[in-house]
């Protein structure tokens, strides 16, 4: 019985820090950049003024194309489709970008 929760703590455990993990990839903390790989794209989005959303090329290290979202002093957390990006600053949407071009999507 000590074994079968212990086992199910370390479970819970992994998961846990696991989520933690991706949840830091994904969004960043503030001062510092989110970033999201996708697809071979490699999607930045800082905090300042501008604020700025910029897609490279993993391979090449070229910049694709590069947003200003305006002056945000929190940090932008992206979220990638197929289609689109989905900028979220503190949970709520603040802007939609095409992934091809960067252009806003209304």
């Amino acid at each position: 019985m000590l074994a079968m929760a212990v086992g199910v703590a370390l479970i819970g455990w992994y998961a846990a820090s696991r989520v933690e993990r991706e949840t830091k990839a994904r969004q960043g903390t503030a001062g510092e950049t989110a970033a999201v790989l996708s697809d071979g794209v490699l999607y930045e989005a800082t905090a300042g003024d501008p604020a700025l959303v910029v897609a490279k090329d993993v391979g090449s290290g070229k910049e694709l194309w590069r947003a200003e979202l305006g002056a945000l002093t929190a940090q932008p957390t992206l979220t990638v489709s197929e289609e689109l990006i989905e900028v979220e600053i503190a949970g709520t949407p603040w802007m939609t970008l095409d992934r091809e071009s960067g252009e806003p999507v209304e």
